[in-house]
């Protein structure tokens, strides 16, 4: 399922939140040094001082591989940034929807922003724990598409100054502040309906 087109839910607690994903991760996918598979009790959770997070350059206008039960598609994002862990420890696992990304606008000073510089967080929305080999890493990509259109309707779109990685490893609250310039990002207006145009998706073969 492409959870961009068709992902569309609607939260009646306290705001109606349409929440658009870029893939559905409940299919297994694997990359170079990535294995998308249900941690076992063998692969302990990463440890945030063992993995290390790095990012890729911005590509602009381009594709992104989702995996759908009909095969492989080739799907369009405004913008993509690769994002690595690479884990210095022992085997292990991220923890279960990670990562979470979240938009900063306004500064790139994340120990003073206030919460109208923030987006609304968006994760993995699977069950797996991504598994993580010793001395190798995991891409994932934070995924932005063009904020057009009715399921749009409502987004405050703004120029980013970077966006936040966290809760990929213990402590939970592990975070990791990337300086990003990307476009047309998705904002919460403080209105009732709040929209997102980014995700993460994992690449596939």
């Amino acid at each position: 399922m492409n959870y961009l087109r068709n992902h569309v839910r609607e939260s009646r607690a306290v705001l109606a939140l349409a929440v658009l994903m870029p893939l559905a991760l409940a299919v297994s996918s694997t990359s170079l040094a990535f294995k998308a598979d249900a941690a076992t009790p063998s692969h302990p959770a990463c440890q945030a001082s063992r993995i290390t997070v790095t990012t890729g350059s911005t590509e602009t206008n381009t594709t992104y591989p989702v995996r759908t039960s009909t095969g492989v598609h080739q799907e369009l994002a405004l913008e993509i940034v690769p994002v690595y862990f690479y884990n210095r420890g022992t085997t292990c696992h991220l923890l279960m929807g990670a990562p979470i990304f979240r938009a900063v606008r306004n500064t790139t000073d994340v120990t003073h922003f206030t919460a109208h510089d923030l987006s609304v967080p968006a994760g993995a929305d699977n069950t797996r724990r991504p598994v993580v080999v010793r001395h190798q890493k995991l891409e994932a990509l934070f995924v932005i598409v063009r904020p057009a259109g009715s399921p749009f309707k409502g987004c405050d779109s703004a120029t980013t100054t970077g966006f936040l990685v966290g809760n990929y490893a213990n402590p939970i609250a592990t975070s990791h502040f990337v300086v990003r310039r990307l476009i047309d990002v998705c904002f919460d207006t403080g209105a009732r309906r709040t929209v997102l145009n980014y995700g993460v998706g994992w690449p596939t073969t």
